[in-house]
């Protein structure tokens, strides 16, 4: 079975659509969360993920849009997610409302960031810590996470633990949206990387007014 990972959306629909495209044919897809957040797309994002029947989990941004509990966030990206609350519909502010904490599928578990919390994250530059998260969860023997918006394989004991980075914000230094294609018979994980037009989400960030770091990142990839 072939599976494709995404994470990190954040109301990227550019980048979304640009990989859902590449992606080609897959048995399944699934998103590790942080569906909303950061981008001006919140509502386009959702219908895509509607449209190619994409399975996702709750992540940290999510979470805070369908709560109001933005005070542990910094300013600029509590200001995102106000502007997202705002502008979401209904019925895709009830989409965020009814996603997991975690699914599974084919013997893989995802998860956004942790599996006992979505406050707490496994980060990959602490191997040790993240590998004792992981080890720690009896059933099955496949992770995906995301959260840290760069992509990881790490074998830990008999689990593996996989992040295929972020499509709609990386912090790797690649500015190409990320995603990755993990074949469950072959036990092999593909990072892809992909070009979309980045520059006409930067010109959507400005005209609707969100904080110019988040077009500006968008350029280096960080």
């Amino acid at each position: 079975m072939k599976i494709g990972l995404i994470s990190d959306i954040h109301s990227n629909a550019i980048a979304l659509e640009a990989v859902l495209k590449n992606m080609g044919d897959v048995d399944a897809i699934v998103c590790a969360g942080d569906v909303v957040g950061y981008n001006p797309y919140p509502n386009e994002t959702i219908e895509l993920l509607k449209k190619y029947n994409v399975k996702c989990v709750m992540g940290d941004h999510d979470k805070a849009v369908i709560s109001g509990d933005i005070e542990w966030f910094n300013h600029m990206t509590a200001d995102t997610l106000k502007w997202t609350i705002k502008h979401l519909t209904r019925e895709n502010l009830d989409y965020l409302k009814h996603l997991p904490d975690h699914i599974d599928v084919d013997g893989m578990t995802i998860y956004h960031g942790h599996p006992g919390n979505i406050k707490d994250f496994a980060f990959e530059y602490e191997p040790e810590k993240l590998c004792g998260i992981f080890e720690a969860v009896d059933h099955h023997q496949v992770f995906t996470f995301g959260h840290t918006h760069i992509p990881l394989l790490k074998e830990c004991g008999d689990k593996t633990v996989l992040n295929p980075g972020s499509v709609g914000q990386p912090r790797d230094g690649n500015n190409q949206a990320s995603y990755a294609i993990w074949d469950t018979e072959k036990h092999t994980f593909d990072i892809k990387r992909i070009d979309y037009d980045y520059k006409k989400v930067q010109a959507k960030i400005h005209e609707v007014g969100l904080p110019d770091l988040m077009a500006e990142r968008l350029n280096y990839g960080k």
